[in-house]
């Protein structure tokens, strides 16, 4: 009887992480305070709302919008929703093979082919896959082209910036941009996605190249190479090196858009809350991109506001040599009936001591018409020291010519340090 207890007992704590993701997800909390459409927060009537933003913003966000209400530098307009859909191709395909993938007992993917693979999630591991950058990235899918400014700020005050030319490619389960499906690379290889980051300027650091490329297996580590314009040397890049900030900025590669972290088996995940949150709108056509200079606004930008659903998810890392012990990802939880996507809004970390270290969200968003979204503005914010980054984007889906002649990209110039080094010239 005791034996079979302890075996019992036993089964129970090998089986808790599973329990914890199969538990049901909770249920939808619907904010009922002042702050609606209509409302504009100002330095003036900042105080008087300011409890109810603890509500509806997470904590290192609010922090870093705080400064620049109360500075006078920027309002918070609130607006009605306006939700952003999925792109025709990613429709088409999360109608096609829904029902089909299926979760592995080492937080694998399997049959997933293309599109959303839960569009009706039921555990905090599928939501937690429907948002995961391989397969539905928050920004755009296929092929993209970022070129963006990084300006770092201690506060508001503006301290220095430099820029680069980001591309990234997904090799499976492509919907939009041709060659559709899965590439050669992911049928010989298993390689699922490639990213490069070229900084273009100043000429101190003009040339630096880090490209990165992941494989599906969620047990094999991705591999990364720099190329360091000072030596003149490429370099082989460890898993210690992605969570490196970036040239002394608060952004750094496995933080890319939220969370660019590659998913390992040792991850567990918990929905914590499903509850209207502030969020940035979407604006579509790029003459509509919200102005951003850094001499009116600081390291904050001036946009318009909305109230949305979002599913709180915990990330325990369970991994003592990661610079994190935990991540909260703040998930759209717009079904996709209603036009929504799942895509990021908002993010924090925690160090391994537990105390919250980083926040990271986006400014403004952009879509081309098509259901193709750029990122337009990023913020990164180090809570323990607050300093912070801001990555001011520039759309590169506008449909036409310059369409035509980017996408799809260039392998060869695009993800090799022969090529990248050739353009950066």
């Amino acid at each position: 009887m005791i034996k079979s207890l302890v075996a019992s007992c036993l089964l129970l704590i090998l089986l808790f992480p599973v329990f914890l993701e199969a538990q049901e997800l909770p249920s939808y909390q619907k904010y009922q305070g002042p702050i609606k459409p209509g409302v504009e927060i100002t330095q003036d009537n900042f105080n008087t709302y300011l409890p109810e933003l603890k509500k509806l913003l997470p904590p290192v966000i609010l922090k870093w919008m705080s400064q620049g209400l109360k500075e006078g530098l920027i309002t918070m307009p609130i607006v009605e929703n306006i939700n952003d859909p999925l792109s025709k191709g990613m429709v088409e395909a999360t109608r096609k093979y829904e029902g089909t993938a299926r979760l592995l007992d080492n937080n694998q993917l399997a049959d997933w082919v293309a599109g959303i693979p839960f569009p009706e999630p039921k555990n905090v591991l599928e939501l937690a896959w429907n948002c995961y950058p391989t397969i539905s990235r928050t920004g755009n899918h296929d092929d993209s082209f970022m070129p963006a400014w990084l300006g770092l700020f201690q506060g508001t005050k503006y301290q220095k910036g430099f820029s680069w030319a980001e591309y990234n490619r997904r090799y499976r389960g492509r919907t939009d941009i041709p060659p559709l499906g899965d590439m050669r690379e992911f049928k010989e290889r298993n390689i699922c996605q490639k990213e490069t980051i070229l900084v273009t300027n100043p000429h101190e650091v003009r040339g630096f190249i880090q490209l990165r490329t992941r494989y599906w297996d969620v047990d094999k580590p991705d591999e990364c190479y720099g190329y360091i314009p000072a030596i003149r040397r490429i370099r082989r890049m460890t898993g210690s090196d992605l969570t490196d900030p970036l040239l002394g900025s608060d952004y750094c590669p496995d933080d890319g858009e939220i969370w660019r972290q590659k998913m390992t088996s040792r991850m567990r995940f918990r929905a914590l809350a499903y509850q209207d949150f502030l969020v940035t709108r979407i604006y579509f056509g790029s003459k509509n991109k919200p102005p951003y200079d850094y001499h009116k606004t600081g390291s904050c930008f001036q946009a318009q506001w909305q109230i949305k659903p979002l599913w709180v998810v915990e990330v325990m890392m369970n991994d003592k040599n990661y610079i994190y012990s935990k991540r909260l990802l703040y998930i759209e939880g717009v079904p996709l009936e209603q036009n929504g996507n799942y895509s990021l809004h908002w993010g924090e970390t925690f160090d391994q001591r537990g105390r919250l270290f980083k926040g990271a969200g986006f400014g403004a968003r952009y879509d081309n018409g098509m259901g193709m979204r750029t990122l337009f503005s990023w913020i990164y914010v180090n809570a323990l020291n607050n300093h912070c980054t801001v990555i001011d984007g520039h759309p590169s889906f506008d449909p036409g010519e310059d369409f035509q002649k980017t996408f799809p990209l260039n392998e060869s110039k695009a993800f090799s340090i022969k090529g990248l080094l050739r353009g950066s010239r």
